[in-house]
């Protein structure tokens, strides 16, 4: 084995093939495996004018084995160092998740205080690392229609496949482990988001669950939709009454469950005096009833006597997180490997709560308190109206005027956090 003092650096051909730098000085690139598996590496010379004839020889250690050091021409430290930090640069490329993302310029910088003052400029290597990224970026997917059915792309970091749906309109991703919290925890929290779709999708819809033991929010499933149906945003939003009405229906799940269905046809009622003005709010108001009053037992989305957590600080802040992490609307792969990360990360954070590892999170929530306070009130109210021996009317007209209170709150809430 050769005993000489050598210092040797691991880089790559522009083709990718493995070169060995020695010294920082001589470039050698791989010539041949022989039947033991050491590998011969020759001097990049030898297929030049110069014929150099050194070569070393590596076992799979990367230890010298044999060195010829007869070069016939000078050592060249820009060129060897130019090779190396490409190399180094194109090796935290390929490591990313999201290769877009990497700035060339900023790992430069860092590699080139280690190498000194042999590195060569920037500018010298930028095309280069430029054309590599960007064969390193994801498939360009412009329509919901090329979107693969299977990909190396749809496996968790653990390596399990975790898009379990896909038709036309939609494609559900969720991993194993997001699977078992969502049949766990009766707590599911569901809201959609423009905002970070993928360019060929119209819609993110993301749920989330509440794990009681651990008071904490995880993702368990992430939906992409090509389409949705156009509801009523615009009609209500000047109108104070109507938007006053559309609040009021968000808060029925505060209230006592006996008096739901009444409050909801006193809404619809009243709407009807605008339908000139308000048909799509009324058609919402028609698949409301439909959907949560006919189709859904009210019990399954209703918190009354369970006030522990608030839909819109469980969906709507994680919604504007992800919307941080995209400065403008992702591609396709990248909002797919930002899932990936994510995932790994709740996987993580879940698995050391429950070990006791990390502490569990306290309770935060002042919104949460204070509407527990005001539907208690509430709740004392109906029993006082109930033992005067007030009418029916009379305390659906109670619980009304607490989805009033409610809407104020919670507007007061958003405006003052």
């Amino acid at each position: 084995m050769y005993t000489g003092n050598l210092k040797i650096d691991i880089s790559e051909t522009n083709r990718g093939k493995e070169q060995i730098i020695i010294d920082r000085k001589f470039k050698y690139n791989f010539s041949k495996l022989k039947k033991d598996n050491t590998k011969i590496y020759r001097c990049t010379e030898y297929k030049t004018l110069n014929k150099c004839k050194s070569f070393i020889i590596l076992n799979d250690n990367k230890e010298v084995l044999n060195y010829d050091s007869s070069h016939n021409h000078p050592g060249n430290e820009i060129n060897a160092s130019k090779s190396l930090i490409k190399h180094k640069i194109k090796d935290e490329i390929k490591k990313s998740l999201i290769p877009s993302d990497i700035k060339s310029k900023r790992i430069y910088d860092k590699i080139s205080q280690e190498i000194g003052y042999i590195c060569p400029e920037y500018k010298t290597i930028k095309s280069q690392i430029t054309r590599y990224k960007n064969k390193q970026l994801f498939p360009n997917v412009k329509t919901f229609d090329e979107v693969p059915n299977v990909s190396e792309y749809y496996k968790t970091i653990r390596g399990e496949y975790f898009m379990i749906f896909k038709n036309s309109n939609i494609i559900i991703f969720q991993s194993p482990f997001q699977a078992k919290l969502f049949m766990k925890n009766k707590h599911i929290f569901a809201d959609g988001t423009f905002l970070i779709a993928p360019t060929n999708s119209y819609q993110v819809f993301i749920t989330r669950t509440y794990a009681t033991e651990l008071n904490c929010f995880y993702t368990t499933s992430i939906l992409l939709m090509t389409k949705k149906d156009k509801l009523c945003y615009k009609e209500v939003k000047d109108h104070n009454i109507l938007n006053t009405y559309y609040k009021a229906i968000s808060n029925l799940c505060f209230i006592n469950i006996e008096y739901i269905p009444d409050i909801f046809n006193k809404i619809k009622n009243t709407c009807m005096r605008y339908k000139s003005t308000c048909s799509q709010f009324l058609n919402f108001l028609d698949y409301f009833e439909k959907t949560f009053l006919n189709i859904y037992n009210i019990k399954y989305w209703n918190y009354y006597n369970n006030i522990d957590h608030i839909t819109n600080n469980a969906s709507e802040s994680y919604n504007s997180y992800l919307k941080k992490l995209f400065v403008k609307k992702p591609s396709f792969y990248k909002l797919i490997y930002t899932i990936q990360f994510e995932e790994s990360k709740s996987y993580y954070d879940y698995h050391m709560r429950i070990k006791g590892i990390w502490r569990k999170k306290s309770r935060i929530s002042e919104r949460v308190y204070d509407i527990n306070i005001l539907v208690e009130y509430y709740k004392n109210m109906e029993a006082e109206l109930k033992n005067i021996g007030c009418s029916k009317n009379d305390i659906i007209e109670n619980w009304f005027n607490c989805l009033i209170r409610l809407n104020n709150e919670i507007i007061n809430f958003n405006k003052t956090k």
